[in-house]
């Protein structure tokens, strides 16, 4: 092919950026040999360029080139052939990506249409997502949906690095202690167990919402432990405890609990440390246990007891400012304010002020409710004085619009104050409730006796 036709197979896959015109006349939907169509800004932009050929037509020589480049099954040719045409790594990923995804489009939209053609034919009052069925799609369909899916996602890591964004993010993770092709492997490691796990799932789970037998948990946590031994036969231990900082119950646990504290790396590792036993010690006790099993409880208490005194041990290592700091971030109500800043790009000084304001009302409605020398009309109406400042003070912090949305999203209890009633805390700050005043007995005067 001479230079001229390679430029005008240039153009147009830069033009054709989405891959699905490639592709589409690589199967023969529409021939590269007629003019291709593009958009009034695309046509502007070529116009410019003063390299490159203002004829979309291709020859029969070149169209027949690229139909052959394209309709190849070889992703990883395609990709160093594309590549070696200069093309964006962006145009190389659509289009690899969707010659991949072309192989098996046609089968997955029979699998759809047959879902669609019971659907049609299902009475209203029955249709329905439910469990792992959803609408007419069969365990048979959907299972063999998501084998496609997960070879697709295995060759497009073989050839491009990573399957998604979600690939690309997890590359990023486990990118900082591991090298790509054990990241890949990793990869396929969880896919393999994943596919393994939703067989069981597929078992226990129908139209009826699911029926679990005794065999089922044993079944997944031998598909747990031979993974864990798959990983570790992957991994060194050094890369094994770096994954555990980044990838267990522990670091899912902190990760959703710490998001607001900003902790350190240092904190975030000696918290780890602390926890991290405790966590897996309890966590595979009770994988052993059915759902139903009454020592379960007994587990449950265990666990408290020993999170409690790893609590204390974190008190003693972060300090008394730095460890309320610590418990102040894992309370919902001042995690739905961290993200109503993270939305609405609050200053800092204006959540610490707001979340204050949460604390001194706090503290103010326990001292009522726990002082002897007012009664229960008393104590309303005090109440009610403190819900309103409380209020005003918050909309005038954060705004009207968000200030309601705030108390009606986190702090249900100040709503509830003016009706009267006893005021109570978690020992760690975490809930307040209101208890509500008894009905007292109304004569037929309309008075209380």
């Amino acid at each position: 092919m001479n230079k001229t036709k390679i430029l005008k197979l240039v153009l147009i896959l830069s033009l054709a950026a989405n891959a699905v015109l490639l592709l589409g006349s690589a199967a023969g939907i529409f021939s590269l040999g007629k003019a291709s169509a593009v958009n009034a800004r695309d046509t502007a932009t070529a116009s410019k360029s003063k390299s490159a050929p203002t004829d979309k037509t291709l020859s029969p020589e070149a169209a027949k080139a690229a139909a052959a480049l394209l309709s190849t099954d070889d992703p990883a040719a395609l990709r160093d052939k594309l590549r070696a045409m200069g093309l964006s790594d962006a145009v190389v990923r659509a289009v690899v990506t969707a010659r991949i995804k072309s192989r098996d489009a046609a089968r997955l939209r029979e699998i759809d249409d047959a879902a669609v053609a019971v659907a049609r034919k299902t009475p209203f009052w029955h249709f329905r997502d439910v469990g792992l069925y959803p609408f007419g799609h069969t365990k048979e369909q959907l299972r063999e949906q998501t084998k496609i899916a997960s070879a697709e996602q295995r060759q497009l890591r073989q050839v491009l690095g990573s399957a998604d964004i979600k690939d690309d993010l997890a590359q990023a993770a486990y990118g900082a202690f591991l090298p790509a092709n054990k990241v890949s492997r990793l990869f396929d490691i969880k896919d393999d167990y994943n596919e393994l796990r939703s067989q069981i799932h597929e078992k226990m789970m129908g139209m009826t919402g699911g029926f679990q037998m005794p065999g089922d948990q044993t079944s997944l946590k031998l598909l747990e432990d031979e993974q864990r031994r798959d990983i570790q036969a992957l991994l060194t231990p050094e890369e094994q405890a770096a994954m555990k900082l980044r990838d267990s119950y522990t670091a899912s646990i902190l990760q959703q609990r710490l998001y607001a504290f900003d902790s350190t790396e240092e904190e975030y590792k000696a918290i780890f440390a602390l926890r991290n036993p405790v966590d897996e010690k309890y966590q595979a006790a009770l994988a052993q246990l059915d759902y139903n099993d009454p020592n379960r409880q007994n587990l449950y208490r265990e666990q408290d007891a020993a999170l409690k005194q790893i609590d204390a041990q974190i008190k003693d290592m972060l300090g008394d400012e730095r460890y309320a700091e610590y418990q102040r971030a894992q309370r919902p109500d001042y995690q739905t304010l961290v993200l109503a800043a993270r939305r609405f790009d609050l200053a800092p000084e204006t959540v610490s002020q707001t979340y204050q304001v949460r604390e001194t009302t706090v503290n103010e409605a326990v001292r009522i409710s726990n002082d002897a020398s007012l009664d229960a009309d008393q104590k309303t109406q005090a109440y009610a004085a403190l819900a309103g400042q409380a209020t005003a003070q918050i909309r005038a912090s954060l705004g009207d619009e968000i200030g309601d949305a705030y108390i009606n999203n986190a702090l249900p209890w100040l709503k509830q104050l003016p009706q009267g009633g006893t005021v109570g805390i978690f020992p760690d700050g975490s809930t307040v409730f209101v208890t509500p005043p008894r009905a007292a007995n109304v004569g037929k005067a309309g008075k209380r006796k």
